[in-house]
């Protein structure tokens, strides 16, 4: 009897252990929705390579990111004709092997509409296939300055990692010169515990996210009219991403608008430079750093 007994409570114990939400999909998710989630290797230990993207169109950023957004309906409609635009740009520079923008992902919007998600896959899909390969990424957001957080909804786990196994996702953090030390960590620790934890999105297919704009005190992103703490942030957040286990680090700037947004400072890209050189210096024997300007 103390065998079963003992027997039944490694069984419970276990069950308590898997995933919350793992191998549940919503209607409309893909076949590959049922497949069980598991703690994969690359959450365990430091990035095997690890990825520096900065956003291009929307400020001064270098250009190690192709952006071809433009060639991509706004709300990805038609995806198989964006797909086509950008898989001709892609075969009529073959040698250029930058990461691919394709576009932003509004987490409220894919929670609420089936035809977004749909054309998100069929887009993902077939650039991915087009491509041979190259890297696909969607900048990915939970909130806007008209909307508040609002995570992915545990039905649609198998939808997003149907994206993710043919692109990877830029989590839009928002990491700004008021947050402490302590909140850059749980920002991008959130992100890890229910985008992987949670739903089952592979770490290899995720980059942390910071908008580099200088901005006013009431913005919720950027500098916040504190340009040099926020010059330390970047830094934090770029080590939280590496050493929480993401594939890599991307920024997004902002051009000058009439809220009294300004485009990112030289400063601030000279401490992400200092920053990425001294991850990398500490951790090359472990990793391999590629996309540096």
């Amino acid at each position: 009897m103390r065998l079963l007994a003992s027997f039944a409570l490694f069984v419970s114990v276990a069950a308590a252990a898997l995933p919350f939400g793992a191998g549940c999909a919503g209607p409309d998710d893909p076949a590959t929705a049922d497949e069980p989630v598991a703690e994969s290797a690359d959450a365990l230990s430091a990035p095997k390579s690890f990825t520096r993207s900065d956003q291009v169109h929307l400020g001064r950023a270098p250009a190690n990111t192709l952006d071809l957004h433009d060639l991509v309906s706004d709300d990805y409609s038609d995806p198989k004709v964006s797909a086509a635009r950008v898989i001709a740009r892609h075969r009529e520079h073959p040698t250029d092997a930058r990461p691919i923008y394709l576009g932003n992902i509004h987490s409220w919007v894919y929670n609420a509409d089936a035809r977004y998600r749909a054309d998100i896959n069929t887009l993902a899909e077939t650039v991915d296939a087009g491509t041979g390969g190259r890297r696909v990424m969607f900048y990915f957001e939970e909130e806007n300055a008209s909307t508040s957080p609002r995570p992915v909804a545990e039905e649609h786990a198998g939808n997003l990692r149907f994206v993710t196994s043919h692109a990877t996702l830029l989590m839009a953090t928002y990491a700004n010169g008021r947050d402490s030390h302590a909140e850059v960590v749980d920002l991008v620790a959130h992100m890890k515990s229910w985008y992987h934890g949670r739903l089952g999105v592979p770490m290899t297919r995720m980059m942390i996210d910071v908008d580099t704009s200088q901005t006013p005190t009431n913005a919720y992103y950027g500098s916040r009219g504190d340009l040099a703490a926020f010059n330390d942030v970047i830094g934090w957040t770029l080590d939280a991403a590496y050493v929480q286990g993401f594939t890599g680090f991307h920024t997004m700037g902002n051009t000058s608008n009439a809220a009294g947004t300004a485009i990112a400072s030289d400063s601030t890209y000279a401490a992400l430079d200092a920053a990425w050189k001294k991850l990398e210096s500490a951790h090359a024997h472990q990793t391999t750093f590629t996309g540096v300007r």
